[in-house]
């Protein structure tokens, strides 16, 4: 789970606000509008299929630049940053399943690594196996997954294994509730399974998080235009950016966040506003201090 506390403010950059009409019938407040947009279809279906190509995030005048490639097939195929702190690579099985996810971080100035292997049933991720790298060395994760009936994940229970693989030493499990089409809550604990000293790696931290998303609008998520497959391999790996509000088909206008650390917890409750184009494809939102500017191909 890495980069958890920049996962909790970075969370509120996606979500958007629930416009209600104006008193003149004419406008949407919490809508900003400029000369080429307006809000789309009610419903969220654009009938224009685009493709996210860049997630621009500015944290307080901190620049992140996210570019989204595709093959001719249309399917993902790398993620980059522009500092290059991030670099994802998907590679795909000839059914069109995930063969393999790389995500290269080294926004600490360190290499970490992480290789993920989906393990597919009835063409559904059952099973991720994961090897972690740093500098300290290698070691391997496996987690199980199962599903609600919307066919997103209900859970997902990580085990990390010692160096040697002799026994699991942490665990990470994530449990989701959703309302329709787009997850209501989030719950995370990760915790260590046998005493100190443990594999010395940055994401092995006892934590709890709860992320409650309510108040969504009718809009696309420019997150769940990701491969479905992608967004679940990467529950427990890609916090920065997409995670689990690619879980969601429309936008949340509230969340709240309950961080649990070393027994301290610590609360945030945000609300944000967004812009749409002219198909209903949020091009910017915004919260207290973050700004992502959304471009599509």
């Amino acid at each position: 789970m890495k980069n958890i506390l920049y996962y909790i403010f970075g969370l509120f950059i996606i979500a958007s606000c629930t416009p209600n009409q104006d008193e003149n019938g004419d406008l949407l407040k919490g809508v900003d509008y400029d000369t080429t947009t307006n809000t789309g279809s009610s419903n969220g279906g654009s009938t224009v299929n685009k493709l996210l190509k860049k997630a621009t995030v500015d944290d307080d005048g901190d620049v992140t630049i996210y570019t989204y490639l595709y093959d001719t097939n249309k399917r993902l195929t790398s993620i980059t940053t522009d500092n290059n702190s991030i670099k994802i690579n998907i590679t795909y099985q000839s059914s069109g399943n995930i063969s393999k996810i790389v995500r290269t971080d080294n926004s600490s100035g360190q290499i970490e690594t992480e290789e993920i292997v989906p393990t597919y049933t009835n063409n559904q991720i059952t099973k991720l196996n994961v090897v972690h790298t740093e500098s300290s060395g290698s070691i391997k994760s496996v987690a199980n997954l199962t599903y609600a009936s919307n066919g997103w994940p209900s859970a997902v229970n990580e085990d990390i294994y010692s160096e040697d693989n002799t026994k699991v030493v942490a665990n990470f499990v994530s449990n989701f509730s959703y309302t329709g089409n787009n997850i209501s809550k989030w719950h995370f604990k990760s915790s260590f399974k046998v005493g100190l000293p443990v594999p010395v790696f940055d994401f092995l931290q006892e934590m709890e998080l709860t992320v409650n998303l309510s108040d969504y609008d009718s809009k696309i998520n420019p997150y769940n235009l990701l491969p479905k497959d992608y967004l679940i391999s990467t529950i427990h790996a890609e916090a920065d950016v997409s995670s689990i509000t690619g879980f969601a088909k429309n936008n949340s206008k509230k969340a709240n966040v309950v961080f649990v650390l070393s027994g301290t917890p610590f609360a945030d409750n945000q609300t944000m506003s967004y812009t749409y184009d002219k198909d209903g494809y949020p091009t910017s939102v915004s919260s207290t201090d973050i700004l992502t500017k959304f471009e599509y191909q």
